[in-house]
């Protein structure tokens, strides 16, 4: 299975859709899922059907004030588009997004106010919702900042191993000039924390994700072919 890498295009980042692609190709990337948080309004998202050689794919990052918006929105999105990410903003919407099967991933934030606690892993694991480990501050923190940042992380991994969780990692781009490698990012993951093959698995699991929301499924376990 393919590497793949969750990023935000223009106007929510700062590069459009096709300039993220045409970077990740070149990064080695066979594909990449755009989620943004208004996904209808971006920039040209058409123009990437004329970029050969990786593949995109246009989900949406759920956002939303309140649990309930929270439910409602990603009912709504789900059928429209085919990966959903949900950012722990706080307690409520991290414990809502673990509890709702639609959502493919959480994006969990590795910081001691919020640490990935026992009744969010295993609701998280019942539900089969990803966890996120996103990389971005390891490469723009430093000292105590980071220091404080990876004893967050690791702990919250220590709890997605001991739940067998099933971890996700990502650079955090905010432009294509963010973009790390496969290589590169599997190396990031390493020192912060991670085993080498569990990196992988991590850099694999979007598209392993895509691939299986693709398929049509009549009921639990009942695939229409």
């Amino acid at each position: 299975m393919s590497f793949f890498e969750c990023l935000k295009a223009y106007p929510e980042g700062s590069a459009s859709a096709s300039r993220l692609a045409l970077t990740a190709k070149r990064l080695g990337y066979p594909g990449i899922i755009i989620c943004n948080q208004e996904p209808n309004k971006l920039f040209r998202p058409g123009a990437v059907e004329f970029i050969k050689g990786i593949e995109v794919a246009f989900g949406a990052e759920v956002a939303a004030q309140s649990a309930k918006a929270l439910k409602s929105r990603i009912s709504a999105l789900r059928a429209r588009y085919p990966f959903l990410v949900v950012r722990g903003t706080t307690e409520e919407i991290i414990r809502v997004a673990c509890e709702d099967p639609n959502v493919d991933l959480l994006l969990h934030p590795c910081d001691g106010h919020r640490p990935l606690g026992i009744a969010t892993a295993r609701a998280a694991k019942l539900n089969q919702v990803s966890i996120g480990f996103d990389l971005w501050p390891l490469l723009h923190l430093c000292g105590s900042p980071r220091a404080r940042w990876l004893e967050a992380f690791r702990r919250n991994l220590l709890f997605a191993r001991k739940f067998e969780l099933c971890p996700v990692i990502t650079a955090g781009a905010r432009s294509h000039l963010d973009l790390r490698s496969p290589r590169e990012l599997i190396a990031l993951a390493e020192v912060a924390g991670f085993e080498h093959d569990e990196a992988k698995d991590a850099l694999r699991r979007p598209g392993k994700l895509l691939e299986l929301n693709r398929r049509k499924w009549l009921s639990p376990g009942v695939e229409l072919l």
